[in-house]
């Protein structure tokens, strides 16, 4: 299990010995040094379908060059040729990719390339001594323009804020109104994970406070009872 703190109710924990914390289409892996932030397993399924695909239309080639016009031939070449790259560079980077990658032995968080750069290459790079804070926003709970009442949908989201004032999302999670703290919860793991790697403090949005609670009976615990 790792050293860096997490809510037992919101940790699942993995046999190679870290735990995750379930966002919005990703999960966070953390460990007592790095924290992975990547592409929930559940991506590789669009993938797997393109490949099928390919599968089919290379059939098709095979067996049906005798009996299709050649402008179909070619069209189904072109998408096999496009579809396969793009279905296993997909699965590589559901499977061993990461988005982000907070590392306490090189100091520093990494923002990969993205989709296609399987993690491949460098899009930013902070220090964490150029982090000046990590930031939680929600979005939902102001009263609608027109109405006396606030959306039936939260989004909480973490950002990383630099010195220079430049602003990386690290997270987001979707919830409904009635979920919101758990919403929190899930954000506040990972930005207290981050935390705990980084140094940097968290702010929160205006209303919401830390308190520390029982997880046995639920109830809220004083300062004093420390």
């Amino acid at each position: 299990m790792a050293e860096v703190p997490v809510p037992s109710h919101v940790a699942i924990p993995r046999r190679d010995g870290r735990v995750a914390v379930l966002l919005h289409r990703s999960m966070a892996v953390i460990s007592d040094d790095k924290i992975e932030i990547k592409a929930a397993r559940g991506t590789v399924i669009i993938p797997i379908i393109i490949l099928g695909t390919v599968l089919v239309g290379a059939g098709l080639m095979a067996q049906g060059w005798q009996i299709l016009p050649v402008w179909a031939l070619a069209i189904i070449l072109f998408y096999c040729l496009i579809a396969f790259p793009v279905a296993i560079m997909s699965l590589i980077s559901a499977f061993i990719g990461a988005d982000v990658i907070i590392d306490k032995n090189k100091n520093s968080a990494t923002w990969q390339q993205g989709y296609l750069g399987m993690g491949i290459g460098t899009r930013e790079l902070v220090p964490f001594q150029k982090i000046a804070y990590l930031e939680v926003t929600i979005e939902g709970d102001e009263p609608i323009r027109w109405h006396d009442h606030t959306d039936d949908l939260r989004q909480f989201a973490l950002w990383l804020v630099k010195k220079s004032g430049k602003r990386l999302k690290l997270s987001q999670v979707p919830v409904a109104a009635s979920d919101q703290y758990d919403g929190m919860d899930r954000t506040l793991a990972l930005a207290n994970a981050v935390t705990a790697l980084t140094g940097a403090e968290v702010h929160l949005p205006e209303g919401w406070e830390l308190v520390e609670i029982d997880t046995d009976t639920g109830e809220e615990i004083s300062p004093a009872e420390h």
